[in-house]
């Protein structure tokens, strides 16, 4: 009853850790799920951000010092004790490379930060106060 109760499903393995639900035989997800409690974890990168394209667009008044068409990752918070609090990433800064790979998107660097193992090194260039700026962050 409880399987059921937790994936409405009858027939199929149904494995459940710690809320997380697997239908059937999944390995990208049990691979995601091992990966989640195996070895040490990575620090997070801590910012809650927003599409900088899309932001600058509803807030004007911050696009003032950021050129024209910028794409990236607009940083509206730095959570603390985090790896963008230790390295010193502020809010107004707009991530605009990560790793060598050009950012446009927050599910973009959020794809290329879930690469990252704990101990991981990356160079995230930004523009700050309208200047370029470029710090590795150590995960």
């Amino acid at each position: 009853m409880e399987m059921i109760r937790i994936s409405g499903q009858q027939g199929v393995p149904v494995t459940v850790s710690n809320g997380d639900v697997i239908l059937g035989f999944d390995q990208q997800k049990f691979a995601k799920l091992a990966a989640k409690y195996a070895g040490p974890k990575r620090p997070p990168l801590g910012i809650l951000a927003a599409d900088a394209e899309e932001y600058l667009a509803k807030h004007p008044e911050k696009a003032d010092k950021v050129p024209a068409g910028t794409k990236g990752v607009y940083v509206g918070k730095v959570r603390p004790k985090t790896v963008a609090a230790s390295h010193d990433l502020k809010p107004g800064d707009i991530i605009t490379s990560f790793a060598g790979k050009r950012v446009r998107t927050m599910a973009a660097l959020d794809q290329m930060v879930d690469t990252l193992k704990a101990g991981d090194k990356a160079t995230a260039k930004f523009i700050r106060d309208g200047e370029d700026q470029s710090v590795v962050l150590q995960f």
